[in-house]
């Protein structure tokens, strides 16, 4: 499951492959802008320097243009904040997107910090989904006993009851056959978890 996940660099990467197809910026805020504050607040959000294109297309339409000096360096001062390296986990533990964006010199050692607190993001939100899916197929049992207590009310005959009996029965071990993966995926992603979370830990 977790191979058809997105990592954070490659939903970074995806979230600024839209932004670049859609306007980043309203034309109020590209005639009213101050981009050294814009530049700033991309920086504090991890956002990469394609971001500035999405801009300059944004604002183009609106008849004016993006001050790219004071964009840069407000980013940079930006960036100086998001890339302290205590950030890099929480970030990746919230789901947040990595793109590369720190300097060499710490690029390193926040991908690995980040990468640790993604993986324990992505396992919970696994754990979540097979819990919903486990609550959506119990419901679906007591849907199925409900069903089939009103059809075998509605009919005396017994080939029709039997044949009632046998259409629900085989329903529920439908369902009960899917329960039982999920209980099977939940331990070993559990497990997985506490790995994860150990190793995440030890960043702290």
């Amino acid at each position: 499951m977790m191979a058809n996940r997105l990592t954070g660099t490659a939903a970074a990467l995806l979230v600024a492959t839209l932004l670049s197809g859609c306007d980043t910026m309203t034309p109020d805020e590209c005639k009213s802008a101050n981009w050294h504050d814009v530049g700033m607040r991309d920086g504090l959000a991890g956002r990469t320097m394609s971001v500035l294109d999405g801009h300059a297309k944004s604002c183009a339409k609106a008849g004016t243009s993006v001050d790219s000096a004071s964009y840069v360096v407000g980013r940079q001062r930006g960036l100086q904040d998001f890339c302290r390296i205590e950030n890099a986990a929480p970030l990746g533990l919230n789901g947040g997107a990595y793109a590369g964006v720190c300097p060499a010199s710490l690029d390193v050692e926040f991908r690995r910090r980040h990468q640790a607190g993604y993986a324990v993001y992505t396992l919970r939100s696994q754990i979540s989904g097979l819990d919903s899916r486990g609550e959506r197929l119990q419901r679906r049992l007591r849907d199925a006993d409900k069903d089939e207590s009103k059809q075998l009310a509605a009919t005396d005959k017994d080939d029709e009851r039997k044949r009632i009996r046998r259409e629900f029965d085989e329903r529920r071990r439908d369902v009960r056959n899917e329960l039982r993966d999920i209980d099977r995926n939940l331990q070993g992603t559990r497990d997985a978890l506490r790995s994860a979370e150990y190793a995440l830990d030890t960043f702290r």
